[in-house]
C-alpha cells in the first residue's frame, strides 16, 4: 500500500491571499471624483434654464403673450431650446425658438419678426446675462 499523500493546503491559501491581494488593488486604484468642469453643454442649458424661468414669470402673465405657452426642450440629445407655441396647442409649429450658442442667446420664429421682437430680443439677452428683472 503506498503511503497517503498530505493534503497540499498551499494551493487553496496561495488563491485566496490572491484574491485577497486583488481587492486590495482594485481598491486602492479606485479614483476619487474630481469635480467635471462646466461643459459647454451644460453652460447652454444653465442659460436656458435661466431663460425659461424668467420667461415663465415675466411673460405669462403679460397679456402680451397670453396666447402663448413656453415648452423647454432642455433634456435633448439636439440643441436644447425653449419653444414658444400657441397655448393649448401642444403639436403646433413653435412662434418663437430661443437656443443659446456659448452663453448667446439667439430668437427666431415669427414672433422674432413681430412687433413683439424688440422686447423679446431685449428680455432674453437681460435673463440670459443674469438678470431678474421683467423690465429693462
Amino acid at each position: 500500500m503506498s503511503p497517503a499523500l498530505p493534503r497540499r493546503r498551499a494551493p487553496v491559501v496561495t488563491r485566496v491571499l490572491a484574491i485577497f491581494a486583488a481587492g486590495i488593488l482594485a481598491a486602492a486604484c479606485t479614483a476619487t471624483e474630481k469635480p467635471v468642469p462646466a461643459s459647454g453643454g451644460s453652460v447652454m442649458v444653465s442659460t436656458l434654464q435661466r431663460i425659461n424661468t424668467q420667461a415663465h414669470r415675466c411673460w405669462l402673465p403679460d397679456s402680451e403673450f397670453k396666447a402663448y405657452g413656453i415648452v423647454p426642450e432642455l433634456n435633448t440629445t439636439g440643441t436644447p431650446r425653449l419653444l414658444v407655441i400657441p397655448r393649448g396647442k401642444p403639436q403646433s409649429l413653435p412662434q418663437l425658438v430661443v437656443t443659446v450658442a456659448g452663453s448667446s442667446p439667439q430668437v427666431y420664429g415669427p414672433l422674432a419678426a413681430s412687433p413683439l421682437a424688440p422686447r423679446i430680443e431685449k428680455d432674453v439677452a437681460r435673463w440670459a446675462a443674469g438678470s431678474t428683472s421683467c423690465t429693462a
